[in-house]
């Protein structure tokens, strides 16, 4: 009797840790959805930023929840069974990289994770400090300015969709080009943390799918990339080997995210086996595959779009409109960071000269 009532309790333990699990998972991404839309600056310059959202939400959230559905039914549609026997979160990493064809995709966006990190971080701290500048110029005035912190984000994007996440993040932002004096910097701490989270990444296939390393593995990557996104810094102030380069940053990013794509595509062009059209067919292996590919595909559409606006922008159209045309050769995890660490030194070039027209 005893030992009956204890199993019981212990069941009744995990079931309440279950269904705290799931609550808090729902209320993290529908509470970061909701503050980082009424934060969104609604213009014409970031209306297609909006657009990629919406069509991104819709989308991935659409596969999500079938999925969720799948994985239900399989269970015998028992809600109590479902919510003790079925891990989410762990199980639709899982999913998606445990065979080399599905890898292919899912790598692809998560690395791009830590590039999506330093660029939000450095710019949502530009922001801040931009912010409280303003505020403090114009003390008197009722209107002050508000500035979102990153890490709303950045459980968005880690918890929804990062092409959620991402449009929604540049939807607030200035899209005219800041004038600087030199290049910024972010904490020599803040890009260990980045590149150790996208080595914990790498490292993903190689554990045991469910395994306890694997697990263990998965926890340490969100808890290395959310890190950075809770760091205060003002990425204008260089110190010395206390702060790291941004475009220094970015171009390692590039090559980790290139080093990545050509190891997992090399196997597609010279194995008899490993054909382009299986990834065609692990693109629709099941729904939690195909939402993770989706997101990864709404990635791409805004690097896309970011990189020919924002070239334009700098009169320099050219640069983004190649970038674009080989990223689906090398990856979005590739071409996007090589392209923000050329626009931050772009930047500064094209300043730096008309500075001196002035002067003389």
């Amino acid at each position: 009797m005893e030992a009956t009532a204890e199993t019981a309790s212990t069941d009744s333990t995990l079931y309440y840790k279950a269904v705290g699990s799931i609550a808090v998972y729902f209320t993290t991404v529908i509470s970061a959805l909701l503050v980082c839309i009424a934060r969104t600056r609604l213009s014409a310059s970031n209306a297609l930023y909006v657009l990629i959202a919406i069509a991104s939400l819709c989308t991935t959230w659409y596969y999500i929840l079938s999925w969720f559905q799948k994985e239900y039914e399989a269970l015998g549609s028992d809600l109590n069974r479902f919510i003790l026997e079925s891990d989410l979160f762990v199980q639709a990493y899982a999913i998606v990289t445990n065979t080399l064809p599905k890898w292919w995709w899912s790598s692809q966006l998560l690395l791009l994770t830590g590039t999506a990190l330093t660029c939000w971080s450095v710019e949502g701290q530009s922001l801040r400090v931009e912010t409280q500048a303003a505020n403090e110029a114009s003390s008197g005035s009722s209107k002050k300015k508000k500035w979102t912190p990153t890490w709303w984000f950045v459980l968005l994007g880690f918890f929804g969709s990062m092409s959620v996440g991402g449009p929604l993040f540049l939807a607030q932002l200035d899209p005219t080009p800041k004038k600087r004096a030199h290049v910024r910097s972010v904490p020599t701490i803040l890009a260990w943390l980045i590149l150790f989270g996208e080595a914990s990444v790498m490292a993903t296939p190689f554990f045991e799918s469910m395994s306890t390393r694997f697990t263990q593995n998965l926890i340490l990557t969100h808890v290395l990339f959310l890190i950075p996104s809770l760091i205060t810094f003002n990425p204008e102030i260089r110190q010395g080997i206390s702060t790291f380069s941004l475009p220094r940053l970015y171009f390692i990013l590039a090559m980790v995210g290139l080093v990545s794509h050509v190891m997992y595509s090399l196997p597609f062009a010279f194995s008899p086996i490993m054909k382009p059209v299986v990834l065609y067919r692990a693109l629709w292996h099941n729904h939690c595959q195909t939402s993770i590919s989706a997101d990864m595909m709404f990635n791409n559409l805004l690097a896309a779009v970011y990189m020919i606006q924002s070239s334009r922008q700098l009169k320099k159209l050219r640069m983004g409109l190649m970038l674009t045309l080989v990223m689906p050769i090398l990856s979005v995890s590739t071409v996007l960071p090589l392209y923000l660490g050329w626009r931050e030194r772009q930047l500064v070039a094209r300043d730096t000269g008309k500075e001196k027209k002035k002067n003389k």
